[in-house]
């Protein structure tokens, strides 16, 4: 056995271990990362918790960690789950031990596979670019979706025009939200049909997502229409930015999306608007094109990277998908 490999201990987290993954998240990124944001998304997930792989060395120090979270979809009327793989990261002084099967990340993810994904999750997904992303169609069974589809409009040349009288001659109200109700599974559940293939976004997945995040920065809006939930954005602002992270909404209300938008945009100081939306389903599409949206290249480069477990299908299936910005963790 190379000695690289001799060298290093694979295992998955116990508890106690969120200390060294801190220490490595800054070794790794140069950013420190708060543990109750950790304990957020690998401890109260209310889909699955602590899906992570360790690598340690001889002293038995940290040096390589993969994660993922459980993730609930909803395809053709069932409920499945996947992992959104997320952390991935090695310390600086292990990057160059290994080649292929032998590389540190490498050996972290297949022991994901085999103690979190194989005979557990219909399939881990994940929006990366770079040497990462060769590792993972190279040796992980990884294969690339699509491209990340980015939209945006810039608001210098083209400005979102505010919504005055005319919001409330068609009857609609828009709330800040901060706890859900019923009436958010009620929505789902009437609308998903009309998405196809798409994380289940009810009011478990909407409120821990964005609600229960520790500082975060997301704001969510609810969209009425006498009286009753059609729809409803997240979004944040980052560097002069509107970026409209996740939307659903009732395809019997088209409207809505321009005048939630409309209402929502003019009041902060942002010179685009953006957001990842892929061109399905057609009738979603159709609006944003309507509204000035022009699809773009990802900034980063980015690509939606799969690699499927019990869902056989799974790839050609996300490649008609509807997902944003919110299924990923760079929101």
């Amino acid at each position: 056995m190379p000695a690289e490999q001799q060298t290093l201990t694979i295992r998955a987290y116990r508890p106690g271990d969120e200390a060294a993954v801190l220490d490595l998240f800054q070794r790794a990124f140069g950013v420190t990362r708060d543990v109750a944001h950790w304990r957020w998304k690998f401890e109260q997930d209310p889909f699955g918790r602590e899906h992570i792989s360790l690598a340690f060395d001889a002293d038995g120090r940290l040096v390589g960690h993969f994660a993922g979270y459980p993730m609930p979809f909803r395809r053709e009327g069932r409920d499945i789950l996947g992992h959104q793989m997320g952390d991935v990261m090695t310390d600086p002084s292990v990057r160059h031990i290994g080649r292929g099967p032998t590389n540190v990340f490498v050996r972290c993810m297949l022991h994901f596979y085999e103690t979190f994904s194989d005979g557990q999750i219909a399939f881990n997904y994940g929006f990366n670019v770079g040497n990462v992303q060769k590792l993972f169609l190279r040796y992980l069974r990884g294969q690339v979706v699509e491209p990340v589809p980015y939209l945006s409009r810039d608001l210098r040349t083209d400005p979102m025009p505010k919504v005055l009288w005319a919001r409330r001659l068609r009857g609609y109200q828009f709330e800040l939200v901060k706890r859900l109700t019923d009436e958010w599974d009620e929505l789902f559940e009437r609308t998903w049909a009309d998405y196809g293939f798409l994380t289940r976004r009810d009011r478990s997945y909407v409120q821990w997502r964005y609600l229960d995040c520790p500082g975060a920065p997301y704001i969510v809006v609810a969209v009425r229409r006498w009286r009753r939930l059609v729809g409803w954005i997240v979004f944040r602002i980052r560097e002069g930015r509107f970026s409209l992270g996740d939307a659903l909404f009732d395809r019997r209300h088209p409207g809505a999306v321009e005048m939630v938008l409309r209402h929502v945009v003019p009041q902060y100081p942002v010179n685009l608007l953006e957001g990842w939306f892929p061109p399905r389903p057609a009738w979603f599409s159709a609006i944003l094109d309507d509204l000035g949206f022009i699809r773009r290249d990802e900034p980063q480069g980015l690509s939606m990277i799969a690699a499927t477990f019990m869902e056989p299908d799974a790839i050609e299936r996300l490649r008609e998908s509807y997902y944003t910005m919110g299924d990923g963790d760079l929101f």
